[in-house]
């Protein structure tokens, strides 16, 4: 099969059993992809058609909100090679930084659709940065937290590549 061989390439979905929660996380770790890459997009889109000038908050909320995702698109990505039980700590801040990333995806949404105004954050967009922050950050973000989020529990609540008699044993 040749995109599991892509897959073994890139070091993705190679846990020794692969469970739901390691295909959780794999797709995670794909989505997390898509979202820094159409991230840094909307980053672009928004510079060339509102200028550089969206206020510290925004700046400093955005670049945060960029590294996190990176950081943890890894994170998801090594999970789904790794035996939860080797991993379980790794899963556990995925687990947290996936709960408080929802919440904020939720927040972030109701802020482009300008259901709530918080002009401190930022001033809700138009046009082009608009939509191109809808991408990255509702339809990427927001399936990358969940997806996230459902792996990392499944991994931690009831993980199916451990021995039932012998939980503590790799």
């Amino acid at each position: 099969m040749a995109s599991k061989e892509a897959f073994s390439s890139i070091g993705l979905f190679q846990a020794p059993v692969l469970t739901a929660g390691h295909r959780c996380m794999g797709v995670a770790a794909l989505l997390g992809a898509c979202f820094v890459v159409s991230h840094l997009a909307t980053v672009v889109v928004t510079c060339v058609v509102d200028g550089f000038n969206w206020g510290a908050n925004a700046w400093i909320l955005d670049i945060m909100g960029f590294i996190a995702g990176l950081f943890f698109a890894i994170q998801c990505w090594l999970s789904s090679s790794r035996k939860s039980h080797d991993f379980r700590n790794g899963n556990t801040w995925i687990c947290v930084w996936a709960f408080v990333t929802f919440g904020a995806r939720i927040l972030d949404t109701l802020m482009l659709f300008g259901v709530v105004k918080w002009s401190v954050v930022y001033v809700t967009p138009v046009g082009a940065a608009l939509w191109s922050n809808i991408v990255s950050e509702v339809v990427f973000g927001m399936a990358f937290a969940v997806t996230a989020l459902v792996g990392a529990l499944m991994l931690l609540i009831c993980p199916q590549d451990v021995d039932p008699a012998h939980p503590r044993e790799p």
